[in-house]
């Protein structure tokens, strides 16, 4: 992997990790569509550990303003730690085909359309759903992420949404769900590492990869943060469904 590379999919890892439009899904449509080479599960450690690291940052010195605001949320931890349980399962049964058949151009496709009909639904009803029972909803909706395209935050905002919860508050746990899954699936691509031999990256690349993640994922929170107090999250279902649409076009016809 080159240093060009390593800038570019640092940054396209940060910026969309939190945003609600798939970041492997994105990152994935890159490779392909600039012909460059898969990242390595060196680099993908790295990248994900300072998405982790910036939201962990981010929390830390603004944790007093979440926790007034979110009573449900702090009463509930136990319920988001457990949210990775369902994605962990599905990756598991899954591996293969999410090693092959769900990085094809045309799976992309479906998948972004996928969830941009989530990231819409609540635009046509809402329902009134305890707390708890959302956050329920979100995991079983945010194991589907497993699948590139898919967007992890879009998945538990749209059905957030869906099911009764305001804007900031569904924001919010889907930054708190993303903390058990990044260091779930860190913990699954260093043992598989392990396993099958770590990439040879070059150190400094790893290192500028990690700072521009760190730097964009600050961006993409803070994006997500401001947007959930002025915007309406149906203009990234849309994002989707034309970036889905567009892809599928292009393929058949």
């Amino acid at each position: 992997m080159d240093l060009i590379s390593s800038l570019f999919l640092g940054f396209v890892q940060g910026i969309t990790e939190f945003l609600p439009i798939s970041s492997s899904g994105h990152i994935e449509l890159f490779l392909k569509l600039l012909n460059l080479n898969s990242s390595s599960v060196t680099f993908d450690v790295v990248v994900h550990m300072a998405s982790l690291i910036a939201l962990l940052i981010y929390f830390k010195f603004n944790y007093s303003n979440f926790s007034q605001e979110n009573l449900d949320i702090s009463s509930n931890k136990i319920w988001i730690a457990l949210s990775v349980v369902p994605i962990g399962l599905i990756g598991l049964i899954f591996r293969d085909f999410i090693d092959e058949e769900a990085r094809e151009i045309a799976s992309l496709g479906y998948a972004f359309i996928f969830s941009g009909i989530i990231l819409c639904l609540h635009i046509f009803k809402k329902f009134e759903f305890k707390f708890v029972y959302i956050i329920i909803f979100a995991s079983l909706f945010q194991s589907l992420a497993i699948f590139p395209g898919i967007s992890r935050s879009g998945m538990i905002i749209g059905i957030s949404l869906l099911l009764g919860s305001g804007i900031r508050k569904s924001v919010i746990l889907s930054f708190l769900m993303s903390i058990p899954l990044i260091l779930l699936s860190s913990a699954y691509e260093i043992i598989f590492g392990v396993f099958n031999g770590f990439s040879t990256v070059d150190i400094s690349y790893l290192i500028i990869a990690f700072l521009i993640s760190l730097i964009s994922s600050f961006i993409g929170i803070r994006i997500m943060l401001f947007l959930s107090k002025y915007a309406q999250f149906r203009y990234f279902g849309i994002y989707n469904l034309v970036l889905g649409t567009i892809i599928l076009i292009s393929i058949f016809v």
